[in-house]
């Protein structure tokens, strides 16, 4: 949202409500309103501390950034008699909880754009009774750092302490919806018996996160890292931007073996696209909004949804050399600058022609 921001702000007069601390990151011509970053104090105050400027001031837009907000912006938009719009990331529209579901997913509904992440968070959307035609598409973007020479990449695998092993890299918190465990169990034996210097490296949650997400999950978890071999599977915990970087381009592939669980979604799949600007290919199962961000050939490999045989033999082609090549990959993870998000943001709300 931060990158939102930037783009209206470079093109319009903009007031941006937030919460608390938002101001330290927001552009020197923003009008910022801070509010209390907890839910309902944020919501409540965002109404009244909205109304003044709402009224006062001659708004063409209002934006929300999540379906969260959807009642505030949906509200402040007919005050000042603008146009409304909110972001959905997918997890806003199908969230297991009945207040919700009755009062803020009916507000989405009633914006006149409703801007989603990604296709099947469109279409998730659809089934939420949004009008299609008020639909929009804008990806997230992502930093493309600059192109680590041969060299650098070494350095970066000498660092992590695996310079002589293949690297195969999993990004994530550990909750479900991820399909660690799964993965473990059904793929990652047979990766090793074919790649027998292979190493996982587990970026983001330490195992024992798992428990406190979903207990029986978090131990199916545990049960399926004790019956793998200890020297082919290394959890990093939490990692700054600096390792995780590193290790997005010291892997060899990275595996998003995403499963579906009620109540929950991924709604676009951005580590693809970060471990795509390392020139680092990912094989996933196409769940989610990861179609979106996993373009097959092209920045890696979908393989069909719950197929771990193929989807080990996806892996093991890759770590052997495979297709495809560092070059694809970051090509592909170019159209997902956050200048390219800035032009399909401005189409998607109809700015692409306004003051310069």
């Amino acid at each position: 949202m931060q990158h939102c921001v930037e783009t209206l702000a470079s093109r319009f007069d903009v007031t941006l409500i937030g919460p608390s601390g938002c101001s330290g990151f927001a552009p020197h011509n923003v009008a910022v309103i801070e509010c209390p970053q907890s839910p309902f104090g944020y919501l409540t105050t965002a109404v009244f501390k909205g109304m003044g400027p709402a009224k006062q001031h001659s708004f063409d837009l209002v934006l929300g950034g999540s379906g969260l907000v959807a009642p505030v912006t949906w509200f402040l938009a007919k005050i000042a008699k603008a146009r409304s719009a909110v972001h959905v990331h997918g997890l806003d529209l199908v969230v297991e909880n009945l207040i919700y579901q009755k009062l803020f997913v009916p507000f989405i509904r009633r914006h006149d754009c409703v801007i989603a992440n990604s296709l099947n968070t469109r279409d998730i959307a659809i089934d939420k009774g949004c009008p299609e035609e008020n639909l929009r598409v804008v990806n997230p973007g992502a930093a493309i750092p600059p192109q680590k020479s041969a060299d650098e990449v070494a350095k970066a695998r000498d660092d992590l302490g695996f310079a002589d092993r293949k690297i195969v890299l999993f990004v994530g918190r550990m909750v479900r919806r991820k399909g660690l465990a799964e993965f473990l169990e059904s793929a990652w034996p047979e990766i090793v018996a074919r790649v027998p210097d292979a190493m996982l490296l587990v970026a983001g949650d330490k195992p024992d996160d798992a428990l406190l997400q979903d207990a029986d999950g978090g131990k199916r978890l545990l049960k399926a890292i004790d019956n793998t071999g200890k020297d082919t599977v290394t959890f990093l915990g939490t990692v700054g931007d600096e390792v995780l970087w590193n290790c997005y381009a010291a892997a060899d592939a990275l595996v998003f073996p995403l499963i579906r669980v009620s109540g929950d979604v991924e709604g676009f799949g951005m580590v693809a696209i970060e471990a795509a600007a390392s020139g680092t290919p990912t094989v996933a199962f196409p769940v989610g909004g990861v179609v979106d961000a996993v373009a097959d050939g092209v920045n890696g490999v979908l393989v069909n949804e719950g197929d771990y045989p193929a989807f080990a033999d996806a892996v093991v082609s890759i770590c052997q050399g495979g297709p495809p090549g560092r070059s694809s990959c970051r090509n592909h993870a170019e159209t997902f600058s956050w200048d390219a998000h800035g032009r399909n943001l401005l189409a998607a709300l109809d700015l692409s022609v306004g003051p310069a």
